[in-house]
């Protein structure tokens, strides 16, 4: 089972790797651009297109909104317990890589449904990560960042175009045929960016020692606390796997604009980004493997 969950989880890092690469070999930063590509064509695209298809219910919101709160008030508290760096530990234990690795995991692992399931996590974590992360580590909520991201539009509109019952499917052929192009290219497209992303972290001295407690907060604890919630709220099947695998991803590359826009010490925040990205391509395997006896 190890190693068939594990085969369809290593493509996905070595795209990463690729991009990494590319990124590394050619010096002019080609992040910029790359990044607002993702941010304003791939992330919207397969926002809207699996939110049209997959619209999930109210109930599901809920479920997964609860649990996303739980898991910050949990890490919150634990993060008080340390005396340096415990906005460091917040935001590397709650902010997860949803999107760029999250979208393309699921879907090798459990389809589409799963994949639809992982949009809505994600479009939680952003909300927690855009307004209520930056009020406790000192910054006032900020609305006005949340409703300047593109991908919180195409979300409205795939969620409320699904509920009404209207499928992109039926737009005219010319515009259909351009946006299955685009859902289809923006899976790998996004897992290069992590690897470019990656590629230009840039690390200090002395930041290693603090790896293994972010590794292990964002790998191991994060998705126990997170399994623990499913089975206590009772989620089941697929809904309860795919909420504890996108918690158990590596931590978001974006927690490195965060923290810096915040006089933080950004170099830890991006050493943690680089090692749970590696780190992950051995946990995740085993925490599929763990869900999948768990919510077969």
């Amino acid at each position: 089972m190890f190693h068939t969950t594990f085969s369809s989880i290593l493509p996905s890092f070595l795209v990463i790797f690729v991009g990494y690469l590319v990124g590394k070999v050619f010096s002019p930063d080609p992040v910029g651009l790359a990044g607002r590509v993702a941010a304003w064509v791939m992330v919207p695209v397969v926002t809207f297109t699996f939110l049209n298809e997959y619209t999930p219910s109210f109930t599901q919101l809920r479920d997964f909104g609860l649990g996303v709160a739980v898991i910050f008030l949990f890490f919150y508290f634990f993060s008080r317990l340390f005396k340096e760096k415990r906005d460091i530990v917040l935001v590397s234990s709650v902010a997860a890589n949803v999107g760029y690795l999250g979208y393309p995991i699921l879907l090798a692992l459990w389809g589409e449904k799963a994949l639809a399931l992982g949009v809505v996590y994600a479009a939680l974590n952003i909300i927690m990560f855009s307004t209520v992360l930056p009020v406790f580590l000192g910054e006032k909520a900020s609305f006005k960042n949340l409703f300047s991201l593109p991908y919180i539009y195409a979300l409205s509109a795939g969620f409320l175009t699904g509920r009404l019952g209207w499928s992109y499917k039926e737009l005219p052929p010319f515009l259909l045929n351009a946006i299955t192009m685009l859902r289809s290219s923006a899976i790998p497209y996004l897992l290069l960016y992590v690897g470019l992303s990656m590629s230009k972290v840039k690390l200090e001295k002395g930041v290693t020692k603090f790896g293994f407690l972010v590794t292990v907060s964002k790998l191991i604890l994060a998705p126990a606390v997170a399994l623990l919630f499913a089975l206590l709220y009772g989620l089941e099947g697929v809904v309860g796997k795919v909420f504890v695998l996108e918690t158990a991803m590596p931590v978001a590359i974006n927690t490195v604009v965060i923290v810096s826009a915040l006089r933080g010490d950004a170099e830890t925040v991006g050493f943690g980004v680089a090692i749970t990205t590696f780190f992950a391509m051995f946990t995740l395997p085993l925490w599929a493997i763990i869900l999948e006896l768990i919510f077969a």
